[in-house]
Parts: C-alpha cells; structure tokens; sequence
C-alpha cells in the first residue's frame, strides 16, 4: 500500500479521517499511522478502505508522483476563499485524472503535430509578442481561431471536461514530467468564456514553466496573451471603432469571445477612452449582460480522450469493465468519467 495514494484517494471522496474510519471500522488512529507510512494494515482493513472509497484495491498500490497547485507543473486559478477540504479534493480528483489518462495513452500513439513551447522569462518582450509567435508557429490562420480545442489537440494536449466542484476556479491544467498537457475545464461555464480560459491557460504553460514572484503579474500576462491569441490586434483593431452594445453582439458571433472581452480589448488597444469603457460596463450591468450575454456560441468538444477509449474498446478488445479497471475505477463510475467515445485521430498501435 502506498500512503500517499490512500490519503489522495479519500481526499477525492471529500472525506476526513474520522468519516473514514468509522465507516471503513479502522480505528483513526491505526489509519492516521498508516496515512503516515508508520505501521502496515492488514490485506482486510485495505479491502474494506478500498470498498468504502469506491476504489478497485489495486490503486491504493499505485506509485505514480502527485503534484499540488502552486508547482510548475500544476496551475490554476487561486481562489483564496475556497475551503482547504475543497482544494484538496479538486487536486486529487486531478491527480487521478492524469493518472487515468497515463495508463489510457500507454498503448497509443498520439501523432500531434504541433507541440506547447516553453518559453523562459526575458525570451519574449510582451505576451502578445509570444501570442504571436504561437500563431505562427501554428499556423493559425487569419481571423478568429474556430475551434480552441482542436488547436490544443493539435500540440497533444489533453482537454476534458469535468465538475471541480466550485465555480470559482475555471480551469486546471496539469503538465506533469514527461507527459502529454492536460486541462480540465470546469463544467457550467458559457462557450465564449471557456475558450479565453483556454488560451490563459495555455499562455501559463508557454510563459511561466517557472511561476513569476509576482503572482498578479502572471494573470495578467496570460489575460494579454489570450486577448492577441483569440482577437489579434492588428485585425480587430479596425473593427472595434465605435463599439456600442449592438456592435459587440454582432463581433461575438464572428469572433467567438464575450461581449465583456470584446470592450475590453477596445479599451486596452485604446480604441476607446477609459471613461467610454466604463460607459459601455454600466449599459452591460444594466441590460443584465454582466450575467449572461445575448449571442450564443457554439460550444467545443474534445475528441482526443474519447477516442483513446474506443480504440481500447473497440480495437484493443477490452471490455468496459477491464478498462474500468484498468484506470482504477468501477464500472459505474466508469460511465459517468468516461461517458461516449467520440471519432478521432488516433492510431492503433500493435
């Protein structure tokens, strides 16, 4: 039994010790000990700890490494409001995600033609100089990026869409040693915030592999690069002049970001004075736009992940309760953590 993965794996049930151990009936402190690497438990006492937790046994054996928020492999969005019991259990639920992906992608050969660059600090004089090296290096073409997801799958990354728990964190990506990127999105956010989420997350990887000293300097380096990855300057520029309401509705059909971004990014390119942007929050607030805009945009799927499991289900002749096991689930949670395979662009490999 590894210690740290039977404490990762209550954590992700949201429970304490005390739950666990009267429901498991292990005495709190021989689960404490055994949490700590102090003493062994008997091959009982780890099958009904594994029973209560809902986990295959086997995963409590698992040694892969377990990252934390604030690494430089592991960011998000910090709230600072949010309880420690439920960052805890975000971050395992996390960790077993990867782990999941890991074990799925093992046997396959994911042929990503693009990669996520690493850029060290004082490589790039602006966020939206490194924007636009991405675009290039992409080969992104002109106007608005028409699917963000499948850029991302394009350079291997892994995106899913899951429930964190919280709605103040937007996202979490995750780039472990050695392994594919990975970003989760948390499940309920509109399509147009979901894609600028995606491009801050993105630009964290590319820009801080090392976490800046100053934290607010790193969020806003990310807003400036999402804003030039998804409405680059040089061509909305011309269209946000005399930008009102009615015109920030019809760009958002074409470029597929909010409202809200859209004035903003007039404001930041100085388009507009800050006095008329100010001008611009107050009409949104008071049509109620502040809370859910008018103009829906198309929601984005990933394909990647759902792919891996229908080529083990439908080519490697797994069946869905070997697989389950496989990542360390049980059949039912199984369904609900990977629902439907999706088409996608993967290869067998023998």
């Amino acid at each position: 039994m590894n210690p740290r993965m039977l404490v990762m794996a209550r954590e992700s049930r949201g429970m304490t010790q005390k739950d666990l151990a009267q429901a498991a009936g292990v005495p709190q402190g021989t689960l404490s000990k055994a949490e700590n690497g102090s003493t062994e438990l008997s091959e009982d006492k780890l099958q009904r700890l594994a029973d209560v937790l809902r986990y295959p046994r086997h995963v409590l054996e698992w040694t892969d490494p377990v990252y934390g928020f604030g690494s430089s492999s592991f960011y998000h969005r910090k709230q600072q409001t949010l309880p420690q019991t439920t960052l805890r259990k975000i971050q395992a639920n996390v960790n077993f995600l990867s782990m999941r992906l890991r074990r799925l992608s093992s046997s396959i050969d994911i042929k990503a033609p693009f990669s996520v660059p690493c850029y060290d600090e004082g490589e790039y004089p602006s966020a939206t100089e490194v924007a636009r090296s991405i675009r290039a290096r992409w080969m992104l073409p002109m106007g608005p990026i028409d699917s963000v997801i499948a850029m991302l799958e394009s350079a291997g990354v892994y995106v899913v869409r899951r429930d964190l728990g919280s709605p103040r964190i937007s996202a979490i990506s995750v780039w472990r040693p050695g392994e594919n990127p990975m970003m989760v999105l948390n499940e309920g956010m509109s399509a147009d915030r979901e894609r600028f989420t995606m491009c801050h997350e993105l630009g964290h990887w590319v820009m801080h592999s090392e976490p800046p000293l100053e934290e607010g300097r790193a969020e806003r380096e990310a807003d400036e690069f999402a804003a030039e990855l998804l409405m680059p300057a040089a061509e909305i520029r011309p269209q946000l002049h005399g930008i009102d309401l009615a015109k920030a509705a019809a760009l958002k059909r074409y470029w597929k970001t909010a409202m809200s971004a859209l004035i903003r990014r007039a404001r930041d390119l100085e388009v507009i004075t800050p006095s008329r942007y100010r001008s611009l929050c107050v009409q949104m607030s008071q049509h109620g736009f502040s809370r859910n805009e008018p103009v829906e945009v198309v929601r984005e799927e990933p394909t990647v992940v759902d792919a891996m499991v229908r080529i083990h289900l439908a080519e490697h002749g797994y069946s869905r309760r070997e697989l389950a096991d496989v990542v360390g689930l049980r059949s039912d949670e199984f369904l609900g953590e990977f629902p439907g395979p999706a088409v996608g662009g993967l290869r067998r490999v023998q």
